[in-house]
Parts: C-alpha cells; structure tokens; sequence
C-alpha cells in the first residue's frame, strides 16, 4: 500500500511538472515571437523615366512639338536616377531592372500620353508598384514637378505628389524629387 502511495505522489509531482515545463514553454515562445518582426517582401517596383511637357508655342503648330534641351534631357535623367536612388535606399522598395523594356519606352514616349501604356510595361517586368513622374514647363523659369505611385494590379494611382520649382537648373530640379519623396511621399522613402 505504501508503494502505491509513493508511485501516486510521483505521478502528481510529474504531471505538476510537466505543466510547468509547458507553461515555461509557451512563455518563451510568446516571447520570442513577440520581439520578432515578420519579414514581408518588398514590393517589386518599376520606375520609368520622367517626361517633360512644355508649354505649346504657336510654331510647334507649324513645325511639330518641341523637344527638351540637351540640359533637360539631362536632367530627366537625373531626376530618375535620384528617384530611383530615394526608393532602392530606403528598404522597403525591391527596385526592377527596366532595361528589357527600354525599346517599348522609348517607343511609347511621352508616358503622359500613352493612354495607360505605363502600366503595361510594368507588367512586363512583373512589377508590382510603379513610379512615373512629369515635369511640367510653363515658362523658362517656372516648372512644376508631379511624381505618381500606381498599383499595378489594379492600374490604380495610390498616391502623387507634386511641387512648384522655380528656376530650370539642376539644383531646382533634383530639390524637387528630393521635396516630393520627403514631404508627400513620408515613411516611405526619404525623410
């Protein structure tokens, strides 16, 4: 009988035990999951080159629209570069090579007037996120600049933002980009 007493008394410690070590267990796991942060994937993100509209003279009229300067040019470059820079830097956008499309950018240029090619050719890429902007000339010295986030998906803007620049020099325009990313583009790229 004795025995059986001690047999029932071990077998009551271990079950205690046993709960305990679960219990332990389970804290430790709430706790370790708790103070990890779950890694979710950056968004494929397509960033096309800017275009450039300029006010309509009278002349292009006649002898067809006009195209931006050699330092304009340059500078549409610059702005996609620094904007594509803002996005890769700051973690949570996986930046897609768009030179497979190259040739369809070109060929589909002005991106403001293509009737939603953009889209299209971040479909290309497998892009999940797209970014295009337009710097709008109204005179020599006053420009705007526009920058879009579209969801490819859906071909829906999620958000845009836009700046007056005054003055066409490199600084103005890469003050831009770096204004838009900033103040209305916040928590997601530049602050």
């Amino acid at each position: 009988m004795i025995g059986h007493k001690v047999d029932a008394g071990f077998e009551k410690e271990k079950l205690m035990m046993g709960d305990v070590m679960r219990r332990a267990l389970a804290g430790s796991l709430i706790a370790l999951f708790a103070g990890m942060q779950v890694a979710v994937a950056a968004p494929r993100t397509v960033v096309l080159p800017f275009d450039l509209e300029l006010l309509k003279k009278e002349e292009d009229f006649y002898l067809g629209p006009s195209k931006p300067s050699p330092e304009e040019q340059a500078r549409l470059q610059a702005v996609h570069a620094e904007l594509t820079k803002i996005l890769s830097e700051d973690g949570q956008h996986d930046i897609v090579d768009i030179s497979p499309i190259s040739k369809d950018i070109e060929e589909a240029a002005p991106l403001v007037d293509c009737n939603g090619c953009e889209v299209d050719l971040a479909k290309k890429v497998n892009g999940e996120l797209l970014y295009t902007g337009l710097v709008d000339k109204a005179s020599d010295t006053l420009l705007s600049m526009r920058i879009m986030e579209i969801d490819v998906a859906s071909g829906k803007m999620v958000r845009a933002g836009s700046v007056v620049i005054q003055g066409n020099t490199d600084d103005a325009w890469m003050r831009g980009v770096r204004w838009i990313m900033k103040n209305r583009f916040a928590g997601e790229a530049a602050k």
